[in-house]
């Protein structure tokens, strides 16, 4: 895996995530603030995340049962703004997909009332501190959070 690679799985998952969100809803330049990418494989898994070590320091240790997420010391640019979170998930065969990447979404509420029961793709998930809407795409989950990961790194 090199960099070349890894900027190409980045900008698969938020180009269809990007499409889902366009089919979707009203927005069409909603900031990127988190990615993950689901590795397909243990020998994937270990060269994505020997790479992304190599590109920032390693944050959020409590989600190690999943994956690792790393805070890039140099963010990578992507047709939703710039990439500073990035989470190397294990190989899962719940997730399929190839990602998940996190958008921040302005007036979460207003958001949540317009789409949530809007049509039947979207989903409210509650978590212990946080909500979020997902929205299945095409080959990624798309996540709307009312508090984005990425604000405690800004």
């Amino acid at each position: 895996m090199n960099k070349k690679e890894l900027y190409k799985i980045i900008r698969y998952i938020v180009s269809c995530a990007r499409g889902a969100i366009q089919k979707n809803t009203d927005f069409n330049n909603l900031p990127l603030d988190y990615l993950a990418i689901f590795s397909k494989n243990e020998k994937e898994f270990r060269a994505l995340e020997k790479l992304v070590r190599s590109l920032g320091e390693e944050v959020e240790k409590n989600t190690h049962s999943t994956g690792y997420t790393y805070l890039l010391d140099q963010p990578i640019d992507t047709e939703a703004g710039e990439l500073k979170l990035l989470k190397v998930r294990k190989p899962d065969q719940t997730r399929p997909q190839r990602g998940a990447p996190d958008f921040r979404v302005p007036r979460y509420p207003a958001f949540k009332d317009k789409y949530l029961y809007s049509s039947g793709n979207f989903t409210l998930m509650i978590r212990k501190d946080f909500e979020m809407i997902e929205l299945k795409g095409n080959d990624v989950l798309v996540y709307f959070p009312d508090k984005p990961v990425g604000l405690k790194y800004d």
